[in-house]
């Protein structure tokens, strides 16, 4: 059963399945910690980490990437639904039972239908509670407009500390919210695509979250690995042809390493964090920044363990790589994609196989952890170009520690690539799933997987250790 008690708060944020149960989630964390510093009252619930410490394992699948791939959202959608139809109902009924005004769904491209279907079952008990959809999966057309008919009254698009808090406010006071940035209203939906939020310029204003909301223990269930999510940035300095991440994170910002530090610092001696999992498309942006905070770790005597993302950059120096060693830096996933001069000049990826072989063994020498991510089936890749990857991670096998994504090519409509699909080679019909693309040498969605399996043996043979195999699933009811 839902225990809190909903009564005189302003807003229940909710975190419905399937997201990661590893650490609490960041975007809400933000959101709710900015909530209460602009003197609203809200409650969270992570649905998410709550079910899935429910689950039998045969359910717990449901939240791995690798598995969740061999399904569309609306599968996982219904699976999700039946299987926690108790859970389902309780959560309805508690929502209806309070007198909470605002439900607000923190959803992701997985979770989306089954906000949806939760959200169906509350406006079928009281039309007058006010939903509201925000997070990832509701910043461009395509997936939102999937949700047909849609259940909410309001899509809040781009960042959403500001947003959120402004809604708030406006629906406390009965206010009219039309068609604005940021804004999308349900009935709108399918006839007006609205601008983002205005992005926040300066990070530093922004409060961190302090995890006081959130059942920390909860996370990683049954390990010992208990690390928290931190955000050094906002968006990326790099345009991939492919990417979608610059648009949705339009400016490239990033918190100040004082600011930073003194979140680690609260959270080492308030939650008594050992490890953090930064959260940053890449936390090598600002080199500036990166060094001065790791000078700060280093002098506080604070001992942590860290990983993030990061961007093959040639200005990685050995001094940058031991001082973020000596900082707690255990692992960097370097987005590294492909090793082919042709494919790396189609993805705008602004360096060489032999710059990113250099950062590779670097990275090794300084003892961090090296992985990196690979995408197979770019426009245009033939057999020899991706032979060219299997030639590189065999000759550097000794340097890389894991081949942490193996990822099928995705066509998002809204990237550079989706936006100019002659140039590319590309051939789909728009209106249709992105998935049905064919490019100039005729390969399809089948061919794609099929290279991605081939490749992801071929790792195997290497004889480096993989994790994740990204498959993205057909829409099942679009016919190919």
């Amino acid at each position: 059963m839902f225990k809190n008690n909903l009564a005189g708060k302003d807003l229940l944020l909710v975190v419905p399945p399937p997201f990661f149960t590893r650490m609490p989630p960041l975007g809400p964390a933000y959101l709710v910690t900015y909530l209460k510093c602009k003197g609203y009252k809200p409650e969270l619930l992570d649905l998410s980490v709550r079910l899935y410490n429910q689950a039998s394992e045969e359910m717990r699948r449901f939240w791995q990437p690798d598995y969740i791939n061999s399904f569309f959202a609306t599968e996982i959608a219904e699976k999700l639904f039946d299987g926690f139809r108790g859970e389902m109902n309780n959560f309805v009924e508690w929502v209806i039972n309070s007198d909470i005004p605002i439900v607000a769904f923190s959803v992701n491209q997985a979770s989306l239908f089954l906000a949806n279907k939760l959200a169906q079952a509350i406006k079928s008990k009281d039309r007058t509670r006010t939903i509201i959809f925000g997070g990832p999966a509701t910043f461009f057309k395509h997936p939102r407009e999937l949700i047909q008919p849609g259940f909410v009254d309001y899509f809040a698009i781009g960042e959403g500390e500001v947003l959120l808090a402004s809604l708030v406010e406006r629906l406390k006071k009965g206010e009219k919210i039309g068609r604005e940035p940021g804004v999308l209203p349900g009935e709108d939906l399918g006839r007006y695509v609205p601008s983002p939020s205005v992005p926040i310029a300066d990070l530093d204003l922004l409060p961190f979250p302090t995890y006081e909301e959130f059942d920390l223990p909860a996370y990683n269930f049954g390990s010992g690995y208990k690390p928290l999510p931190l955000l050094l940035s906002r968006g990326c300095i790099k345009r991939c042809s492919y990417c979608i991440d610059h648009i949705m994170w339009p400016q490239y910002r990033t918190r100040s390493a004082p600011h930073a530090f003194r979140e680690i610092e609260y959270h080492c001696r308030v939650n008594k964090a050992k490890a953090f999992e930064f959260n940053d498309l890449l936390c090598n942006g600002n080199l500036r920044e990166l060094a001065s905070l790791c000078d700060l770790i280093i002098a506080s005597g604070l001992t942590f363990n860290w990983v993030s993302y990061a961007i093959i950059r040639s200005d990685m120096t050995p001094e940058l790589l031991s001082k973020m060693k000596c900082a707690g830096c255990h692992t960097i996933i370097y987005g590294m994609e492909h090793a082919s001069a042709k494919i790396l000049k189609g993805m705008n990826k602004g360096y060489s196989a032999e710059e990113a072989e250099r950062v590779i063994r670097l990275t090794h020498e300084s003892g961090i952890c090296t992985n990196v991510n690979v995408i197979v089936g770019f426009p245009g890749e033939t057999e020899k170009d991706l032979n060219e990857v299997a030639i590189f991670l065999r000759r550097n096998k000794d340097y890389i520690d894991e081949v942490t994504n193996i990822s099928g090519f995705t066509l998002f409509p809204e990237a550079p690539l989706g936006r100019d699909t002659r140039r590319f080679g590309v051939t789909w019909k728009e209106g249709t799933d992105p998935m049905l693309f064919r490019d100039a040498a005729n390969l399809d969605r089948k061919a794609r997987d099929e290279r991605v399996v081939r490749f992801s043996k071929t790792v195997e043979d290497i004889g480096l250790r993989k994790n994740i195999v990204n498959r993205p699933k057909l829409n099942p009811l679009v016919k190919e």
